[in-house]
């Protein structure tokens, strides 16, 4: 019974790796230029998105614009999951929320969405400050310390490179919302300027 146990289960953690090397390759790619602690100093090639504008906290807008842009991308047949997610808070009195999917195509390419919600945009080249995020998102208030954290190393960071900040934390999420959290890495971002 034990030898039974232990095959389902590393059956079960089998699957869940190849689950996550499956969603990792739908990331955009990114060049790392250089490391500075826990931070990555990225470089992004232009990429579509399809945008969705939400309103609520950091769970319940994730939620929401996962719903919506996961619809597109069924309907359309772009694939089952909108992902990844580019999830960034817009404005802090009122919690709107910018709820961007990586499309895998060229704007050109991508269909209309029949949501007047959604909204297709192509993000221009950029550079970002970039950390790993191990383990949930939520609760909202734990996100939050995170990004918290990582703003003052930001702003060392863009002092020693004689650049700006462009962005406000952005959250990637890799993996779709079943995915347990053992298993679940998300990128915090902050995209920047060129060096002056």
């Amino acid at each position: 019974m034990l030898y039974a146990l232990l095959f389902v289960s590393a059956l079960l953690i089998a699957l869940l790796f190849s689950i996550r090397r499956h969603f990792n390759r739908l990331l955009p790619p990114f060049r790392i230029d250089s490391h500075h602690g826990p931070l990555q100093l990225r470089r992004y090639p232009k990429m579509a998105v399809a945008e969705v504008r939400v309103t609520g906290g950091t769970s319940l807008a994730l939620r929401s614009g996962r719903q919506l842009l996961d619809k597109y991308f069924r309907d359309e047949n772009i694939s089952r999951f909108a992902l990844p997610i580019l999830a960034e808070k817009l404005d802090s009195a009122d919690s709107i929320w910018s709820m961007a999917a990586v499309l895998p195509m060229d704007i050109n390419a991508a269909p209309a969405p029949k949501n007047r919600a959604i909204q297709l945009k192509e993000l221009p080249p950029h550079r970002a400050v970039a950390r790993y995020l191990h383990g949930p998102v939520s609760p909202d208030d734990f996100l939050a310390r995170q990004k918290s954290e990582m703003l003052p190393l930001v702003n060392e960071l863009c002092g020693e490179l004689g650049c700006s900040k462009l962005s406000t934390v952005i959250v990637m999420h890799r993996f779709p919302g079943w995915m347990p959290s053992l298993f679940r890495v998300s990128d915090l971002m902050v995209r920047i300027s060129e060096s002056a």
